[in-house]
């Protein structure tokens, strides 16, 4: 009897394939062919699952942050303040895991630059929608640290919220230019946010 392939799952093999070579040799260098070897079918096979290598990027930046989202549910609580909630967002240790953190911070420098480079507007479009969702996180805890009196009521939930946006994806190219591992990275971003929201938080 023929065994039936679950067709998502398929396809998060293919794209958990792809991982280590757009980590390695970069999006541009990475061909449909090597990703096809590396998940072991044919090239046919992964064109039944995508119609680009586009896509293969946005269905791993997808599973990736459906991972991340879940682990920073599970690690915060109500006794939490909001800026304990933002730094859990920022937290990516959970990267360890299951993949090589160290493939994954390429992965995600990789991602940035193909954003920056990109002419066809897929990218941006795609990560436009991305980083809304982690707007809307952050606004979301900045509200609740001013409704708490935590943050000061000063405090421009639409400015800072996307200052620390910009500040991440700063944050992955200096880690590049760096030549930072995970580690250090991490390092860098949670020094960085904290001292961002240190200037808003109200002083007792």
């Amino acid at each position: 009897m023929a065994r039936i392939i679950d067709k998502e799952e398929k396809r998060i093999d293919i794209a958990r394939a792809a991982i280590p070579l757009f980590a390695t040799k970069g999006i541009v260098q990475t061909s449909i062919d090597e990703i096809a070897k590396s998940a072991g079918v044919a090239k046919g096979t992964v064109y039944l699952y995508f119609k680009n290598k586009e896509e293969i990027i946005f269905a791993i930046w997808d599973m990736l942050s459906q991972r991340h989202e879940a682990a920073y549910e599970r690690r915060i609580c109500a006794t939490m303040s909001a800026k304990e909630k933002i730094l859990e967002f920022f937290n990516f240790t959970e990267c360890e895991e299951e993949h090589d953190k160290e493939q994954l911070l390429v992965l995600y420098q990789n991602f940035i630059s193909a954003m920056l480079m990109d002419k066809t507007g897929l990218y941006t479009q795609y990560f436009e929608s991305f980083f809304q969702r982690d707007y809307e996180v952050i606004s979301t805890c900045l509200q609740e640290g001013i409704d708490t009196g935590k943050f000061i009521p000063t405090l421009e939930v639409d400015k800072l919220s996307n200052a620390i946006i910009v500040f991440v994806e700063g944050a992955l190219i200096k880690a590049k230019i760096g030549n930072y591992n995970f580690k250090e990275a991490q390092a860098f971003l949670t020094e960085y946010i904290t001292f961002l929201l240190e200037y808003y938080t109200r002083k007792s």
